[in-house]
């Protein structure tokens, strides 16, 4: 019998033996680093959901990982508290137009709920300056700068969807509320259906939320806004928003020089956890020591001071909340500087050309890259007319808020 040849012998030992593929140094191989599978819940999530490639091996340029940097996710955890929160205190909830104020009110007053509904409602302005400054950074950053199919327009019309829908979860958080100012939210959209001759049409007039069964229907509509669809369209282009961050990339700071260096996302959530326990901790203190006052009961109540009154809310003197007092301010200033009535045009007007600016920027921006320095973030050649765009946001804004805060009842 012939003897076997070294190489038949490797032969049927290699069949034996499955073959095993050599794994470079630091590389990451399907069964984890470094050829090992990796044992542990967390692991075998980042497995099954396909998580690794999105926080591991995700890399980003080192210097993405400053406080400015962290905002947007940091507004991220601020909004999956405000849902939290929300549901919890959706059990305690009736949105009863009769018994709404006294429910809202015995929260407050209650120790158990006190502090949810608190920083429930502080958490509410965080998110808001979140949201203005993390809109700044990217516009003076010129995140949404490229060419071709590298463009980022989109994650600024993503950011621009989430900013709405993050101000119609806050006014109607604030109606929901139902004191005098909650109850003005209804009256303003009764106004604007007033002015475009829709009232009658939608059954949405002052007679309908003067009489609390039909106030009711009307506070359920909104509650379904907020306890809903807000939420459901916030989430949706969260998950769209990263998305876009990570398929086009993430900016890199004009302000640092850059090294070239990529860190893992892993390391970009820790900073986000950082600063997030930080400034979230903050709100919890002054949720815990600083309570929100319960607000006038509304005029359609018995117990109102304003029961009965014929005027509406802002007519009596009451005003709405910082991040929209704008618009009560446009209406001041609509109806005594400029003559204009109903005075909800200037809600109207002003909400129009906010939106028309913040969606004209990306257009208006002739940069075809994102700004390499301080003297290219301000170019007025190339980017004049997108800073008159958000000149202009802000413009309307500040407005609104100092006609807001001058304005007397009447």
């Amino acid at each position: 019998m012939a003897s076997e040849t070294p190489e038949a012998s490797l032969q049927v030992q290699g069949a034996a033996q499955p073959a095993t593929v050599p794994v470079e140094p630091g590389a990451i191989s399907p069964n984890g680093r470094n050829g090992h599978r990796r044992a542990g819940l967390w692991n075998w999530v980042e497995d099954q959901f396909a998580l690794r490639s999105l926080i591991e091996e995700y890399m980003i340029p080192v210097e993405t990982n400053t406080i400015w940097y962290t905002l947007g996710g940091v507004l991220m955890f601020s909004l999956v508290l405000e849902i939290l929160t929300g549901v919890a205190l959706s059990f305690a909830y009736t949105p009863d137009a009769g018994k709404a104020y006294a429910i809202t009110k015995g929260l407050i007053e209650s120790p158990g709920w006190f502090w949810v509904i608190n920083f429930h409602y502080w958490n509410a302005f965080l998110i808001f300056a979140l949201v203005m400054i993390h809109m700044l950074r990217v516009f003076v950053t010129g995140g949404y700068r490229g060419i071709g199919a590298q463009a980022k327009q989109g994650l600024w019309f993503s950011g621009f969807v989430l900013a709405a829908c993050t101000l119609v979860a806050f006014i109607s958080g604030e109606s929901i509320h139902w004191d005098e100012v909650g109850f003005a939210v209804p009256w303003h959209v009764s106004e604007v259906f007033q002015a475009f001759g829709l009232a009658s049409a939608v059954h949405y007039g002052f007679a309908e939320l003067r009489n609390i069964p039909t106030a009711t229907e009307k506070l359920g509509q909104i509650y379904a806004v907020h306890i809903s669809i807000a939420p459901i369209l916030l989430l949706l282009f969260v998950v769209m928003h990263y998305f876009l961050i990570k398929v086009k990339g993430i900016s890199i700071p004009f302000w640092l020089k850059a090294s070239g260096q990529k860190a893992p996302f892993s390391k970009h959530i820790r900073e986000w956890v950082i600063y997030g326990s930080i400034i979230l901790g903050i709100v919890l203190l002054i949720a815990v020591f600083v309570p929100r006052d319960p607000g006038i009961a509304p005029q359609l109540v018995p117990d109102s001071p304003y029961f009965g009154a014929t005027k509406g809310p802002g007519a009596l003197g009451t005003k709405p909340s910082f991040p929209i007092s704008w618009t009560h301010g446009m209406n001041v200033f609509f109806d005594e500087h400029l003559g204009i009535n109903p005075d909800i045009w200037g809600s109207i007007v002003g909400t129009t050309l906010m939106v028309l600016a913040l969606l004209a920027i990306p257009f208006l921006d002739r940069s075809e890259h994102e700004p390499q320095g301080w003297v290219k973030a301000f170019d007025l050649r190339q980017r004049g007319w997108a800073f008159a765009a958000m000149g202009l946001f802000w413009l309307v804004m500040i407005v609104g808020v100092i006609q807001n805060a001058v304005a007397e009842a009447g």
